[in-house]
């Protein structure tokens, strides 16, 4: 996966985010209903459907269709036509309720042991494995586009949000009732700025469990003209403000530990840099943005926090050869507790 640092600097042009700064807080994803600086998360709303004649659950991000978008309060995310048939699952409405094709499998206990040095772990499984059926990315019959929907747990309830056998490793709590679920949100950076996002499926399982995600093998054959870049430092800084890196996320936090409403603050994030975000005053306007990004990975040492994707391309990052899910959220509050 090669990516044309000259042209994603015309792209950043064209997506400018205009002089002001954006406030912390601010929502890109319009549908957010919250954003929780301190615990860092955020309550989107639910939606209900089946796979396999069981009940699922899942959040819609984004949408390839720009009347759907609108009309759904999400992101206008175009490139995510491109992706592939490969890379994306069929559904059906039935009753105004998505019928998927496949469903993710979260009885699997995620287990992250790192080595000595950190990374890579020495054992990393992940919490929740796809079907062969199964992409957050949607085509329903009779509809335009794809939308990016995830389904972010199974069954009736109870809803186990302590060891997540049957919710996604980021589900913090889910109310059926109001139709609302909380997620454990990823930190990283946009320009300088932090930026909240969620990070719910990739292609490769050690990144699965890395980012508390559910393992997608569908993804690995999703168009490169349907992602953008993102990068990842592997050994960055580890200061207590200043942390970055997969070195540090594995040393310095409780990665093990499993994600739960009397933790979420203290979960730490690689803090990886986003190369874009939607332009939030043209949320509607045609842009190159994705949601589904292809990491790219510096190796070498790095002292202090890179926070901008040009000053990330100017370390010759390399491709890590898979891809993530990773639907931008808000911008993010830089004097929060843990950024």
């Amino acid at each position: 996966m090669k990516y044309s640092i000259a042209a994603f600097a015309a792209i950043l042009a064209t997506l400018s985010l205009g002089a002001h700064a954006r406030a912390a807080n601010e929502k890109i994803l319009p549908s957010t209903l919250s954003v929780d600086t301190t615990n860092h998360t955020a309550v989107l709303p639910l939606y209900r459907g089946s796979a396999h004649g069981e009940t699922v659950w899942y959040v819609v991000t984004d949408a390839s269709n720009a009347a759907t978008a609108r009309r759904l309060h999400v992101i206008y995310a175009p490139s995510l036509a491109a992706i592939g048939a490969a890379a994306t699952q069929r559904a059906r409405r039935v009753g105004g309720r998505l019928v998927f094709s496949g469903a993710p499998n979260f009885a699997p206990t995620r287990i992250f042991v790192p080595s000595a040095a950190g990374f890579p772990p020495s054992v990393a499984q992940p919490g929740g494995i796809a079907d062969a059926n199964y992409s957050p990315f949607v085509r329903v019959r009779g509809e335009r586009g794809v939308l990016n929907a995830p389904i972010v747990a199974t069954g009736n309830g109870p809803f186990d949000v302590t060891h997540h056998r049957n919710t996604e490793d980021r589900v913090l709590a889910i109310d059926t009732k109001n139709m609302t679920v909380t997620l454990a949100l990823a930190r990283g950076f946009f320009d300088g700025k932090p930026i909240y996002y969620i990070s719910p499926d990739a292609s490769n399982p050690v990144a699965a469990t890395v980012e508390r995600a559910t393992y997608v093998p569908r993804l690995a054959k999703a168009q490169i003209a349907a992602t953008i870049p993102i990068g990842v430092i592997v050994d960055g800084p580890t200061g207590a403000r200043d942390g970055q890196g997969l070195k540090y996320l594995t040393l310095h936090t409780p990665l093990r530990a499993d994600a739960t409403w009397a933790n979420a603050a203290r979960l730490s994030a690689p803090f990886n840099i986003l190369s874009l975000v939607p332009n939030v005053a043209h949320l509607y306007a045609s842009n190159a943005y994705s949601p589904l990004w292809g990491v790219q990975v510096v190796a070498t040492p790095q002292k202090a926090r890179i926070t901008s994707y040009d000053a990330f391309s100017a370390l010759s990052p390399k491709p890590a050869g898979f891809f993530v899910n990773c639907p931008v959220i808000a911008f993010g509050d830089s004097t929060a507790v843990g950024y």
